[in-house]
């Protein structure tokens, strides 16, 4: 029996991406750190030296996967200052973020144990969900929507994002299109 290493050059990254993986395919009831060290061909041992138990991993699959979207969403944004420009483009950054890599829209959103507020500013609510009610809320202001309209149109546009994101993530939906000009055309040119 040929014994597995322990370390590999990258193994914290690559177990968090093989945990994704693992969790979106398998469920979290057969999700365990044994099975994603097999998944990157180390000794079951191995994910000990980063993570103390499953949840932790969980844990840092949730940052690594939040960090990414956001580093992608703030790129997407940077330099502009319309908040009416920023939407199209964040909605656009959301799309394709998932459209890259869809194994992360599951597990963001039935694992990882994400907080969205619709209600409130909460500070637990999701880092990428903050950055688009703030940068709604300021196109509202500068529009002069009323106030109390405001979290039913956040919720709509959001959910326009989101639902492009949902269908496109089903392998049982077939679309030959573009799924990011089903939101910016249909909702920001006055397109379809």
């Amino acid at each position: 029996m040929q014994n597995k290493p322990y370390h590999k050059e990258h193994l914290r990254e690559q177990l968090i991406e093989e945990g994704i993986r693992l969790l979106a395919e398998a469920g979290p009831k057969e999700f365990s750190l044994r099975k994603a060290a097999a998944r990157c061909d180390v000794s079951h041992t191995a994910p000990y030296s980063y993570f103390k138990d499953k949840e932790a991993l969980i844990t840092a699959m949730g940052e690594y996967v939040t960090d990414e979207f956001m580093r992608r969403l703030d790129a997407a944004v940077a330099g502009q200052t319309e908040d009416s420009v920023k939407i199209p483009l964040l909605g656009h950054t959301y799309i394709t973020f998932f459209m890259e890599n869809p194994h992360y829209y599951q597990f963001l959103f039935y694992y990882a144990n994400v907080m969205i507020d619709l209600d409130n500013e909460n500070e637990r609510n999701f880092q990428p969900f903050k950055l688009f009610r703030e940068t709604v809320y300021g196109m509202f202001d500068h529009l002069g929507v009323p106030r109390d309209q405001y979290t039913k149109n956040l919720i709509a546009l959001w959910s326009m994002a989101h639902g492009v994101v949902s269908l496109m993530t089903n392998p049982n939906i077939v679309y030959s299109g573009d799924w990011r000009e089903v939101f910016t055309d249909s909702i920001f040119s006055g397109k379809g």
